[in-house]
């Protein structure tokens, strides 16, 4: 399908088409996301990647899309170093400087730093997502303007324990996750499901975000000789490790690990023994060439001189979020409802949307997306291959 031909059914008019932006009304104020990015320490990586997805999906709804309704979309980025109390300090700057009718959406870095704004998040009445998909977020009765624009964490120990299933019906469990809210978050749902399924929990490791030394808590799990090892709470920081230590010390279990484990880096950290490695994954990946939103942006990038070459899982999260969130405010300036509320009222009703792909739908169930693929790790192809098509999980 040519270009214009494609942009047309997307409703982008012809100087969209070409490239150009078209703005009703070129000295409208701005519509401003706000973005709560961990720049520096310990998943700096996953937070640049992020902040490129939202530089690249702001410039391509501004230059391509046309802007929200003649208003141009103005990305906000504030560096939190994955620390609670410096995203609060970054917060409360943006929301004491900027207009509450041209701030119409925050984006924070995690779980705890959520929780940690919720109450003022509610108060503001400020729509609202972060790159945690922390259970208790997805609430709509006690969170009303916070959405998870994938599944939960409860949703992915779902996925991975229907696939031990699968597998082998009555499996040996271990879990490996992080002593952060993060880390913590899934695992007495982990733990109950497991049971119910027929499974046995046999044993639980839990470590700093970051260690230096693996063996300690690999030959805890040699002892406890599970058939499956789960692995949540980090960004590459530990998984890596483990499952070299796990190869030298002879620990033969099937792998498994949940979004923030699924990045391509993780096979070259790992090396052969990220070999079938099975992750939860709810976007393409930048290698899926089929799927319409990779093409788009791979000309988008192109035509701004941009390096098209792989870009992160973190990257294709932040861009899908944009796009869809830049749909309901679109929906939203079209019913004369481009306000806080009006963006919450239209988030809620943008499920015939797919972001050209970049999700299956934004059919939200209790404000978040359940829905997820598995896939496995392949080092001589050095990707994750889905194994799975879209599971619903809610």
């Amino acid at each position: 399908m040519k270009r214009r031909e494609f942009l047309r059914k997307l409703g982008v008019g012809s100087l969209a088409a070409l490239g150009m932006p078209y703005f009703a009304a070129a000295q409208a104020r701005p519509v401003k996301l706000a973005t709560l990015l961990p720049l520096t320490g310990p998943f700096a990586f996953a937070g640049n990647a992020g902040r490129e997805g939202f530089v690249d999906g702001v410039e391509y709804v501004n230059e391509v899309l046309g802007g929200i309704g003649g208003r141009r979309l103005e990305l906000i980025v504030e560096d939190t170093g994955y620390d609670v109390a410096r995203g609060t300090a970054a917060f409360n700057r943006v929301i004491t400087r900027e207009r509450p009718d041209e701030l119409l959406f925050v984006y924070g870095d995690s779980t705890g730093l959520s929780k940690a704004l919720a109450p003022e998040i509610a108060r503001l009445n400020l729509p609202y997502s972060a790159t945690g998909y922390a259970n208790e977020l997805a609430n709509p009765q006690n969170y009303p303007t916070m959405f998870l624009f994938g599944p939960i964490y409860n949703d992915m120990m779902e996925a991975l324990l229907r696939q031990v299933r699968l597998q082998r019906p009555r499996a040996r469990i271990a879990f490996v996750y992080s002593n952060t809210e993060f880390g913590r978050d899934p695992i007495p749902y982990g733990r109950e499901r497991a049971r119910a399924l027929g499974m046995e929990v046999v044993h639980e490791e839990i470590t700093p975000v970051t260690i230096t030394d693996p063996t300690p808590f690999v030959l805890n799990l040699r002892r406890a000789n599970p058939d499956f090892i789960i692995i949540h709470g980090y960004i590459l920081t530990v998984e890596p490790l483990i499952l070299r230590s796990a190869q030298e010390q002879g620990l033969r279990a099937q792998f498994m690990g949940t979004y923030f484990s699924a990045e391509p880096l993780l096979i070259q950290r790992a090396g052969p023994s990220a070999d079938g490695f099975v992750v939860t994954y709810h976007h393409p990946y930048w290698y899926e060439a089929l799927v319409p939103a990779v093409e788009e942006m791979r000309r988008f990038r192109v035509r701004k001189g941009r390096d098209i070459s792989y870009r992160p899982t973190y990257y294709m999260g932040t861009l899908a979020m944009t796009l869809g969130l830049a749909e309901a405010m679109r929906r939203a300036a079209q019913a004369g409802r481009l306000t806080r509320a009006g963006v919450v009222e239209h988030l809620e009703k943008i499920g015939d949307y797919n972001a050209m792909g970049l999700v299956r739908d934004f059919n939200f169930v209790n404000h978040r997306l359940p829905q997820t693929r598995l896939f496995r790790a392949s080092v001589r192809d050095g990707r994750f291959n889905a194994i799975t098509d879209w599971l619903r999980l809610g």
